[in-house]
């Protein structure tokens, strides 16, 4: 492969693995609310569709990283690419939740699943620690101030998807210090949206770049994703004297879900009226609405209100239409190389 086309391969195209896994996800709570057996073919389906995509597109961005001149470098250096790499521990975390939906649990996958947890924690911590210094300390472009910046936090937390059968399984051995971590990560991420995710709308209302619109769709992320741990880590109880109160729980979830409400209506304006073409940042809607339909689900799980498993059906039913979409966007992006390589040639 011609080294100008390869260096296009950034950790952008991460976003395509973790869709397609959020996808999956949107499939797996609608079996487990429906039981039609037919839905969970079509989520393990997206699983190891979504597993393919992360291998080939891990293998094309290490390429990338060590034939193209100067990549890595400008890699690291750019705020937008440096916080998409944080999608790598995203998929670790997800992906291994799923594989164990499918397959359930062993020993050895146990054991193997726990070091991926700490590995992948580990790794969106660091993540977010070059981030932060980066924030700190380079000038940075105008460009580089959208909420993809918002990704390494969002990773730290995504790590309660693996932490809840890891819980289950190993209890009081390393179950306490997965969930010290997990509340850990509850601070971390939520204190880093409040100050980095300020920085992202403020940068973006100012700049309106059409390349980053896609990503005004990681607030829903994020609050979703503070619902789901919230009410998670509300039913464990490792650490005594460490829990927070279920009835809280359910309030402050309540709200944050209102939150997610309003964003996602002003997100879908935006794509509607602002349509993108021939761009990979689309890929961004996937991750943070598989998890707004996750926490729809479990607030659905204790309301009991109709109309919430009505707005879970529209938010997979939009998570469809954008995935196809978003294949769509990267055709254009592909023909487009496939040309720049003809021209190289």
């Amino acid at each position: 492969m011609n080294k100008a086309v390869l260096s296009i391969f950034g950790s952008e195209w991460f976003g395509i693995s973790i869709s397609t896994l959020a996808l999956a996800q949107g499939f797996i709570l609608l079996f487990l609310e429906t039981h039609y057996i037919y839905l969970k073919f079509v989520a393990e389906s997206m699983t190891f569709l979504g597993l393919f995509i992360f291998i080939v597109v891990f293998i094309l961005w290490t390429l990338r990283g060590l034939t193209a001149s100067g990549v890595r470098l400008s890699h690291w250096n750019n705020l937008t690419r440096l916080s998409f790499t944080a999608l790598i521990p995203i998929v670790g975390f997800v992906l291994n939740y799923q594989l164990f939906f499918f397959f359930g649990f062993n020993n050895i996958t146990a054991r193997l699943s726990l070091i991926n947890y700490f590995f992948e924690y580990v790794l969106a911590f660091s993540i977010g620690i070059m981030l932060g210094y980066k924030l700190y300390t380079k000038e940075i472009t105008q460009k580089e101030i959208n909420y993809a910046i918002v990704i390494p936090p969002l990773s730290i937390g995504a790590g309660i998807f693996l932490a809840v059968p890891l819980m289950d399984y190993f209890r009081f051995s390393y179950g306490t210090i997965i969930y010290f971590l997990s509340i850990m990560g509850i601070g971390i991420f939520f204190f880093l949206y409040i100050f980095i995710g300020s920085l992202a709308l403020s940068g973006h209302v100012t700049a309106k770049h059409q390349e980053s619109l896609p990503t005004t769709m990681l607030p829903v992320g994020i609050a979703s994703l503070i619902v789901i741990n919230l009410l998670t880590i509300s039913t464990f109880s490792f650490i005594p004297g460490v829990n927070i109160s279920l009835n809280s729980v359910k309030f402050i979830s309540i709200l944050l879900w209102g939150f997610e409400l309003w964003n996602f209506i002003v997100v879908l304006f935006l794509i509607i009226t602002n349509p993108t073409r021939g761009q990979l940042g689309i890929w961004a809607y996937g991750f943070p609405l598989g998890l707004f339909a996750t926490s729809t689900i479990k607030i659905l799980a204790f309301t009991k209100l109709e109309f919430m498993y009505v707005i879970f059906i529209i938010i997979i039913v939009v998570m469809v239409i954008l995935w196809i979409y978003a294949w769509l966007n990267t055709y254009i992006v592909v023909n487009r190389i496939i040309n720049i390589d003809k021209i190289g040639k």
